[in-house]
Parts: structure tokens; C-alpha cells; sequence
């Protein structure tokens, strides 16, 4: 008697789809810089140079004196000026836009006789105040602050946020 034995494979096979949905989010981000002539009269050195979280420090002004020798200071009989030059530089990923516009409030009033501005636009608390309509990305925008502040102001110390906005147009 003879038996056979076959053998035999089976395979089971399964098959199985992935949906894959993903989002690109455009994206900018800002950052400051000391400008290339810092250390000169008008360009004080930043704290934090290349950060978006930066520090300028306008010394100590007097009538007619800043003791900061990097502050451009300007005076006349009624007022005078303290000012610094920096750079903005905002950058772009995964965006069609081609430039983008730059705004900023101050954090608080100023007290009476004290104006903040930038590049000779002055700045409030209660709205942004636009600067650039049209900037171009990976660029250095040199901006200015000024303080002005009039002879008939007290003593005292004055400090203020900025905080700058970059919109893409």
C-alpha cells in the first residue's frame, strides 16, 4: 500500500491603506541685530544681539549729555533726543508671500513730555503703529529709536517694551 503525503503552503495575505493628510504651515520669525556700525555715536550695542528678546540701553541723559557715547543726542532749548540704531531681520518658511509689513505699540503710556518712536513715527500704547508697508525678508532693516523728551519733564527713569510685529503681505 502506498500513501502520499503532499504538503502544501497556504499564505494569507492582507492588504492594508494609510490616508495621509498633512498641513504646511507658512511661517516668519523675527529676530534683532546690532547694526554694523555698533559702538559708533547712534549704534549702542544690543543685549541679546540675534534674539528676538532684546535690550538697548540709552544710558543717562541729562539736558544736554548722554552718558552713553554710542546715543546720538540732539538738543535744543525745549527738548532733546536719545537714539540708537538697530537691525530687524525677519525671515520666511513655506510661504508665497514677498515681503511683509512691520508694526509696534509701546507697553504703557509714556508719562507728559516723554514720546517713544521709531524712524521718526511715533508710537502709543492703544494701538500698533505701522512703520514698513513692504519689506524684503532675509534683509537687515536698520530702524531707529528715539526718545524725545521735553526740557520741562522731572527726574526719573523711563523704560518701555516694544514689541514688533511681522505680517506677511
Amino acid at each position: 500500500m502506498a500513501m502520499a503525503m503532499l504538503a502544501g503552503t497556504a499564505s494569507a495575505q492582507q492588504l492594508g491603506q494609510l490616508a495621509i493628510s498633512m498641513t504646511v504651515q507658512s511661517s516668519i520669525s523675527l529676530i534683532f541685530e546690532n547694526t554694523v556700525n555698533v559702538g559708533t555715536a547712534g549704534n549702542c550695542a544690543l543685549s541679546n544681539s540675534g534674539t528676538n528678546n532684546v535690550g538697548l540701553d540709552l544710558g543717562t541723559a541729562l539736558f544736554v549729555y548722554d552718558s552713553q557715547p554710542c546715543v546720538a543726542f540732539t538738543w535744543n532749548f525745549a527738548q532733546y533726543t536719545a537714539s540708537s540704531a538697530f537691525d530687524v531681520v525677519v525671515t520666511k518658511a513655506n510661504s508665497s508671500s514677498s515681503n511683509y509689513r512691520l508694526a509696534a505699540p509701546i507697553s504703557t503710556p509714556p508719562p507728559a513730555g516723554v514720546t517713544w518712536m521709531v524712524n521718526n513715527v511715533t508710537l502709543n500704547s492703544a494701538s500698533m503703529t505701522g512703520l514698513d508697508a513692504s519689506d524684503a525678508y532675509a534683509t537687515r532693516v536698520t530702524k531707529t529709536l528715539q526718545v524725545q523728551v521735553l526740557q520741562t519733564v522731572g527726574g526719573g527713569t523711563f523704560s518701555e517694551t516694544i514689541t514688533f510685529l511681522a505680517t506677511a503681505n
